[in-house]
Formats: structure tokens, sequence, C-alpha cells
């Protein structure tokens, strides 16, 4: 057994010797990050407020990089690289046939689940899925969710699939998961890169693939630079050569994978959505490409930071937290003049790196929990932009009556005003239109006992009913 398990090791330890390393670097300035970024180092991810760069550098290359730079830190090798496990294809992480397996079951078991559906191939010829979660009736409005554009990023996969569980595990019980089904259609595109995640299932020739597997030039192309909004734009938002980690491609939309989800996701018009990547806990809007506001910028900002409440994430454009990026995702999202803008959000799930949790799920259900937060919001927020609320009577005869909430989402008194002429009574009520409380007018301290959820707040004075919808979020 001892010569065996010798025999393994010597095997291993080349893999090993030549993976890639994360540095940590101590930075806080504009010029300090430019500095580091114009020395050609591949950033993985960094955050000017915490103080720090992490650079992606191979092995042979960590010495020196470490002397050049006082202060740094070299991070656990398995925030870098997949470690193989006993837990799976690619350990607590779901791999390519976890996500088969689950999505197929998840369907399966539950009518409001769609079968996962191609909408395009990819480069190596696999299917490219997304899948459809609804109650809603035909012409409900979409929100999108998207993960593992960039194949190394597991992370965010991992959300995605903790939101469908959520969702269809807790609709008809949980409040807000009825609100958000019987309103909106839900789509995902767990795998956005399923040929360079496939390449990514332990094995002795890579465990680090970023980009598609379009090796005809380089080796691969980065599909977060390869949207036709602004592609190309500059040389340090995106590379033009076919080695670097942000390569663009040769042109816009040049890659089968962002080809066929553009066309698509053109024909469903989402509201807006999530673009899930890893790793660094921030919450990124656009624009990316010159790190400009758009003429959203005020509501990216107030909506980011009621969902980053919870979990810490830097709020802002990517030029703000880290550096310029173009022929991204998120910007074509918003951009583009194929659809109206679409309200997209770039979340970097704040995981150990790019695999450190694999072997361990602690971190995973934590960050699943918090940006399931992040989720629900999302789509409260959007769903309130086209008009989804209870009815409310406009027979203004007797009196004039006008109900205005205080802060919104809630975690302990709702707050409110009501002018009125007539007596006026207050009702709580849930998303089925069932009372549930009565309260005083001025304020209602919520009770502990009440879930989290989607409530209506009802004045009724003369013969006029105004209500305003609010959410309870602990």
């Amino acid at each position: 057994m001892r010569k065996i398990l010798v025999l393994a090791l010597l095997l291993v330890l080349p893999v090993v010797m030549n993976a890639d390393r994360l540095i940590r670097i101590p930075a806080q300035t504009d010029s300090e990050f430019t500095v580091i970024r114009d020395m050609g180092y591949e950033i993985a991810a960094g955050s000017r407020h915490d103080g720090y760069v992490d650079i992606l550098v191979n092995q042979r290359f960590v010495e020196e990089a470490m002397k050049k730079h006082p202060g740094a830190r070299l991070l656990p090798l398995e925030w870098s690289e997949l470690i193989p496990s006993d837990n799976g294809e690619m350990g607590y992480y779901y791999g390519p046939n976890d996500n088969a397996v689950f999505w197929s079951e998840l369907a399966e078991n539950n009518d409001m689940v769609d079968t996962p559906t191609s909408y395009g191939t990819s480069y190596q010829g696999r299917d490219l899925n997304f899948v459809r979660i609804t109650n809603a009736p035909a012409g409900a409005p979409a929100i999108l969710f998207t993960a593992l554009t960039h194949a190394r990023e597991p992370g965010g996969n991992s959300v995605v699939i903790d939101w469908a569980q959520w969702l269809t595990t807790e609709y008809g019980s949980d409040t807000m998961a009825t609100f958000i089904l019987d309103n909106a259609q839900i789509y995902i595109i767990p795998i956005v890169n399923p040929d360079g995640y496939a390449y990514n299932v332990p094995n002795p020739s890579s465990t680090d693939q970023r980009k598609n597997m379009n090796w005809t030039l380089g080796d691969g192309v980065d599909l977060n630079r390869n949207y036709s909004f602004m592609w190309g734009y500059d040389d340090s938002g995106s590379s033009p050569s076919p080695t670097a980690q942000t390569y663009r491609g040769t042109a816009a939309l040049s890659e089968p994978e962002t080809l066929a989800e553009t066309q698509w996701i053109d024909s469903i018009q989402p509201l807006g959505g999530f673009h899930y990547h890893t790793y660094g806990g921030y919450l990124l809007f656009p624009y990316g490409y010159n790190n400009s506001a758009t003429p959203h910028q005020s509501t990216f900002e107030s909506w980011g930071n009621q969902m980053a409440a919870q979990n810490n994430y830097a709020v802002g454009r990517c030029g703000q937290i880290l550096y310029d990026v173009n022929g991204d995702a998120v910007d074509w999202s918003y951009g583009a003049d194929t659809h109206e803008p679409m309200l997209f959000y770039t979340p970097e799930v704040d995981d150990n790196g790019f695999w450190g949790s694999q072997n361990d799920t602690t971190l995973i259900v934590t960050n699943n929990l918090e940006c399931r937060f992040m989720n629900k919001l999302l789509c409260m927020n959007l769903l309130s932009m086209v008009g989804i609320e209870e009815g409310s009577s406009a027979e203004f005869v007797d009196t004039v009556m006008e109900l205005t909430l205080g802060s919104n989402p809630v975690s302990s008194v709702l707050s409110y005003t009501v002018t009125c002429a007539v007596p006026v009574s207050m009702s709580v009520l849930d998303v089925s239109g069932r009372v549930v409380a009565s309260p005083s007018v001025g304020n209602w301290v919520i009770p502990e006992a009440l879930q989290n959820g989607i409530y209506f707040l009802r004045a009724q004075g003369g013969n006029q009913t105004v209500s305003q919808r609010f959410t309870v979020l602990r």
C-alpha cells in the first residue's frame, strides 16, 4: 500500500509544480493598481477598499513575483487549482454530469420546471442549455440568471442551483417564492461555457481553464470579452493577444457560445438579472468599458446597496472597484441596440479563490444564502418596475386618500403615513389575500413569527381603498 501511495504522489507532483498560484499584493490607490496591471499579470480579484490585488502566476515565477512586491502573500494552492477529491466530479461543486442530473431531476419532479432546453451548441458541439421555472401566465416578464461564463468559477453555478432549489421547494409556503414564480418567468443558464468546464474536470493535463476551447490561435477566447457592445474598445479592458486570459477573439460574437446566448436573450427580453462570476465579493454594474455612469446609475446604486446589505459586497462599476473591461455580458445586457436596457449586475461570489471550497461545504452554503438574499431582492425590485401589485379602487367620491411607505424592504418596523379626511382602517395582507394583521395608523412592529416575504399594506377610508406593496427581509 505504501508503494502505491508513493507512486501516486510522484504522479501528482509534476502537475502541482506547474500549477498557477494566486498571490495577494497590497494595493489601494489607482496608481498601484495600474502599475500591477501594466506589469502584465493576470489579475484575478482585488479591492481598493480592502487594499489588495490577487494575481495569478505560474508556479515557476512565484518566487520572482513575491520578491518584486514587499508584503505579498502566497494564497493556498487549492484556491487556484482543482484538487481531486472523493466527493464527486468537482468535490462539493456541481460538475458537468452533476448538473445534468440535477436539472433533469428537478424538471421531472416539479411541474413548474421545464426540461433543460438547448439554445445552441458550443465550439466543441455541446448543448448550451437553459432552464425555465415559472407558475406565471404566458407573457409574464422574464428574469435571467447565468453562471460559468468563465469555466473555473463554479461558485456561481452553486448559487443558481441553490436558487432553483429554494424557489421550487418554498413555492406555496414562502410568500416571496410564491410571488416571484406567480409573476415572473425565471430563466437560468447554469453553464455558459460547457467546453471549458468539462476540460476542468480533474485530470493531469489542466485544471484551470477560464476561456472557451477554441484554441485556433491560442488557448481559447474569453467569452466575457467577446460580447458585441463596445467589443475591443481598448486593449486594457480586453486583450488582442490570443494567449492572454482576457483575449477577446477575432471579432465581436465570434464564438458560438456568445452568439447563441445573445440571440436567445434577445428573444426572451428579460427585465434584468445576474451574470454570476467568482471570486472577490463584488456586485458590479455598467458601464465597465470606460467606467462611466449609465442613465440608470441611481437605480443600480440603490438596488445594489440594498442587495449587498447582508454580504457587504463592494458595489459599483468594475472600473471603480478593480479595472475597466470591455465586451462583457453586463455592458451588453444594458447597452446593446438589439433590445431595451436590461438591468443586469455581475455578482462576483466571495469564494475562496476559484476552487477553494470544493472540499468544504461551509463557505459554499454561506455564499448561497447570501446570494439567495440578493436574488430575492433583485426579483422584487425588477417586478416593481412592471407594476405588478394588488389592485386598488379609484372611486374618489367622498375623499382623497394617499398612502406612503417609509423604508422598504423592512426588517422590524414598517412606517407609513396616510392622508385622508375620514377615519381610516389599516390591514396587512399576504400575497394570497389573507389578512395577517390590522395595525394602527403610523407604524407596525413586525412580529418575529412573520416569515420573510412580500405583503400588502391596505388603507380603507370612506369608499376608497389604497394599497402599497412591501417586503419583509431580516
